[in-house]
């Protein structure tokens, strides 16, 4: 199943990217696939990330969103997907547009879909956001928070959860507790609190590839899927470096117990 059929795709999308690490990898594959079915695609930050090494698709870099926007316009037909950022800094990472750029690039002529990473995490598979994050766009239609299976079990400290310290009081817990599934649910419903009122919720749990990964992958979409705040209809489970990028969806269903079945990736009722 490709992410555009797990994501149930619109024609016109804005897609925010939160949570913990493999953002930028499965931003970048949503790039390679929307641009095998669609013209006008769109890629880009609100925070920071590190610049590609390989560019197969047209790159720009602008401090004004007028320069940006008649780039865009010019070039959305010469290239398979356009990535835009501000500048280069000298970490070797990208800075970003506001999120306010993201509003007006979407009103181009010819833009179908944007893809945003909206949220940092310094390579972790989880993190706690401040009270300024995740800096997603007003008009973000889709929200996909990501967390990496491999951070289940580990300790609630730095070195598994980016902005530990704000983890631990927000859940009431002291650092090197241990990273349960409710953990892991009650940190992803910070991330999307402030999100669009119309905004979708599809969560991304990454590396299930990782021994016993689907399995306990599974277990943790079961806790999101039992969340009341938002409604989460579907979860889904993958490998954001592979392909397919989705190896599984969760989804919810009226019985009281939830049911998980799997068919090549595929939901059955």
């Amino acid at each position: 199943m490709t992410l555009i059929e797990a994501l149930a795709l619109k024609d016109r999308e804005v897609i925010s990217l939160v949570g913990g690490g493999g953002k930028t990898t499965l931003m970048f594959a949503l790039g390679h696939e929307l641009a095998a079915h669609r013209k006008g695609i769109i890629l880009t930050t609100t925070t920071k990330i590190r610049e590609p090494a390989v560019s197969s698709f047209g790159f720009f870099l602008a401090p004004q969103l007028s320069a940006m926007m008649e780039w865009i316009g010019q070039n959305r037909e010469r290239h398979p997907f356009l990535l835009v950022a501000r500048e280069r800094l000298a970490n070797g990472k990208l800075q970003g547009v506001p999120p306010q750029w993201v509003e007006e690039i979407y009103s181009l002529e010819g833009v179908s879909v944007i893809v945003v990473e909206a949220d940092g995490a310094a390579g972790r598979s989880l993190k706690a956001p401040r009270e300024d994050e995740p800096v997603v766009p007003k008009n973000a239609s889709l929200l996909v928070p990501v967390v990496g299976i491999n951070v289940l079990g580990c300790p609630l400290d730095e070195q598994y959860v980016f902005r530990s310290e704000i983890a631990a009081r927000l859940l009431n817990l002291s650092i090197g507790s241990k990273v349960t599934e409710e953990v892991i649910a009650t940190l992803l419903s910070e991330s999307i609190k402030s999100r669009p009122p119309k905004a979708r919720v599809i969560p991304f749990i990454n590396k299930v590839d990782l021994p016993n990964g689907l399995e306990k992958a599974r277990n943790l979409a079961q806790a999101l899927l039992n969340m009341h705040e938002p409604k989460i209809a579907r979860v889904l489970l993958g490998q954001a470096q592979h392909s397919p990028v989705v190896t599984e969806i969760c989804s919810s269903f009226p019985q009281p117990s939830l049911r998980l079945r799997r068919k090549r990736g595929r939901v059955r009722a």
